[in-house]
């Protein structure tokens, strides 16, 4: 019975490959003879475990040979791999791949509104109102034989620059000054105002009659100048004349002054005996009074334009109804008397 000790290496080649070389070269025919002799194989330099495997199923092969292998002769370093008579095997940690799925990024398109360009529209121009004309100041003029309160407005036609006709209006001021009277006379009188500059003097005259006692308006004569400070559309250098005929009014008994608060327009022409328009006089607030006597110091009694058209009309019905209630009273009281009359001499 041979016994065979296998002594462990102290010595690992670290490359496996130089092990699998040097346990191949001993197992070769011409080594194997020496090894078989001796019985005892150097594993000084098979230090593969695979060739310990092989010498292993060798010696077991061996009649009447002990095979025994300490313990201690097997310690293998914990870095060496272990190879078992199977195939080794290389059990691989599975890999978990965790194959994250992001969800496909919803791509939120952000449609914004098209901006709605506010363009400013144009900024509102307040166009004011034509302003009325203002109406008329009351003045008050006397002379020693007229005198006359009154507020007086023109609406006439004038040239334009460029030739064609327009409407303007123009107040008599109120602080226009007495030019001249004409009192002489008991028949005809006249009273005279002017204002403006020297160079272009504007002028009112008022004539007054008398017929059968009482006072009428016999005409108005205006003389202006169409200035381009009151009309700058007006032509220049123009001149203006605009007469009223008089048609009765302003009628006064004697010794009286006309009143009349209303409007009253008169019309206009440019002679005495034109029947062309073109324009009027509107007066309003009118007292006057002509032939007044020398020692006079206001107004006589009022006689109003409103109350002198019913003040003969009443007294005359009034009295043709006396008149008439009276006959026939008169009338029945004789009829009566009569009939009483003939009854009495047919009883005797």
């Amino acid at each position: 019975m041979v016994a065979l000790t296998v002594a462990a290496p102290r010595h690992l080649p670290t490359h496996p490959l130089a092990s699998n070389t040097a346990g191949t070269d001993n197992l070769r025919p011409e080594n194997r003879s020496n090894a078989d002799h001796a019985g005892i194989f150097n594993l000084s330099s098979l230090p593969s475990p695979l060739f310990i495997r092989l010498l292993s199923q060798k010696l077991k092969s061996l009649p009447g040979a002990e095979f025994k292998i300490p313990d201690t002769t097997l310690e293998l370093t914990s870095s060496t791999s272990t190879s078992t008579s199977t195939t080794s095997t290389t059990t691989k940690k599975p890999t978990t791949s965790t194959s994250t799925i992001t969800p496909p990024k919803t791509s939120t398109t952000s449609t914004e509104s098209p901006k709605t360009t506010t363009t400013p529209g144009p900024v509102p121009t307040t166009t004011h109102a034509p302003q009325p004309y203002p109406a008329p100041s009351v003045g008050t003029w006397n002379a020693s034989c007229i005198m006359l309160q009154m507020a007086a407005q023109l609406n006439f036609t004038y040239e334009a620059k460029d030739g064609n006709f327009t409407h303007g209006l123009y107040n008599i001021p109120s602080n226009a000054s007495v030019e001249d009277v004409e009192c002489a006379s008991q028949t005809f009188q006249v009273i005279h105002l002017n204002w403006g500059p020297d160079t272009s003097k504007q002028s009112f005259l008022m004539y007054f009659e008398k017929k059968n006692d009482t006072t009428v308006l016999s005409s108005i004569q205006i003389h202006l100048n169409v200035l381009t400070e009151d009309f700058p559309d007006a032509k220049e250098n123009q001149t203006i004349q605009l007469i009223h005929r008089g048609d009765g009014e302003f009628k006064t008994p004697e010794k009286m002054s006309y009143h009349c608060t209303r409007v009253q327009k008169m019309n206009l022409t440019e002679t005495l005996d034109a029947k062309q328009l073109i324009g009027w006089i509107s007066v309003s607030h009118v007292q006057v009074e002509a032939f007044r006597t020398s020692n006079a110091t206001g107004f006589s009694d009022v006689h109003d334009c409103d109350s002198s058209e019913t003040s003969d009309v009443v007294p005359i019905a009034v009295g043709i109804a006396l008149a008439a209630l009276i006959l026939v009273v008169l009338i029945s009281y004789l009829c009566a008397r009569r009939r009483s009359t003939s009854r009495g001499y047919m009883s005797f």
